[in-house]
């Protein structure tokens, strides 16, 4: 094997274990209940993803007309905390079928489908030693994971007013952050390319646009544009409920995760 890709293999094989470890810490230490553990599990490393996404946002500044997407220098810390979220992706691959065969429980498909578009444009990232910043800085919004981990830490418990505060703050943070920066981070990927500025990062702008209208149109067209629309107006001016406002922005509820 080329010794250059062990330098990526190792590190990513030293993060995937410290997420599963994290997992399995959680279950077995602090909450027995596979759907509740899970959500606790994310939410502490939503922790550490969002803390990257934030460096990355500052330390990428200079290029965010670029959508964060321009050459790194080699030995950049960007690609060590790529390499990070990539493993926090398999990990939680892993625990989806480790919650699947060993506890029937059934993961959710928005989230199978949003870890697969971040295992395929990540990886591209990775392979292509372009668009670390990008990739890092979509992590702010793991602040979102961060919130149904205290959701599931106030039922834990038994506090329903963190169960509501939780419930609101998720909201919000979809509302004004997740979907916001996503239709950012597309327009200016996708106005680079219009333009025909992308020279030798093509590729990379292609990829970058293609996954983020993949993630918009997966939150945006159920059950309908117009719905969704109605549903973000109402929750980002603070007259929807949560259980509402989960309806048409967040994730379903039931016996999955």
């Amino acid at each position: 094997m080329d010794i250059a890709w062990l330098g990526t293999l190792v590190p990513l094989a030293v993060f995937t274990g410290f997420f599963v470890g994290l997992h399995v810490l959680t279950i077995r230490r602090w909450e027995p209940v596979y759907p509740r553990a899970f959500k606790l599990s994310r939410g502490a490393a939503a922790i550490i993803l969002t803390a990257l996404g934030v460096a990355a946002l500052i330390g990428g500044f200079d290029h965010w007309r670029e959508a964060y997407i321009y050459h790194h220098a080699d030995g950049d810390w960007m690609r060590y905390g790529l390499l990070a979220v990539y493993g926090h992706l398999l990990a939680d691959f892993v625990w989806m079928v480790v919650g699947a065969r060993r506890f029937g429980i059934k993961p959710r498909k928005d989230l199978i489908i949003h870890h697969a578009l971040g295992v395929l444009g990540f990886g591209a990232a990775l392979w292509l030693h372009v668009g670390y910043a990008i990739a890092l800085v979509t992590m702010v919004t793991e602040v979102l994971p961060l919130t149904t981990g205290i959701n599931a830490w106030g039922k834990r418990i038994a506090m329903e007013g963190v169960v509501r505060a939780a419930d609101r703050a998720r909201l919000h943070v979809l509302a004004w952050l997740r979907l916001p920066l996503w239709v950012l981070l597309c327009g200016l990927s996708t106005w680079t390319l219009v333009r025909g500025d992308a020279g030798d990062l093509q590729a990379a702008y292609t990829i970058a646009a293609v996954g983020l209208v993949g993630l918009i149109a997966r939150r945006c067209v159920r059950p309908s544009p117009v719905a969704f629309l109605t549903a973000w107006v109402k929750c980002a001016t603070g007259r929807a409920g949560p259980a509402r406002g989960r309806r048409h922005l967040s994730c379903p509820s039931g016996n999955s995760f």
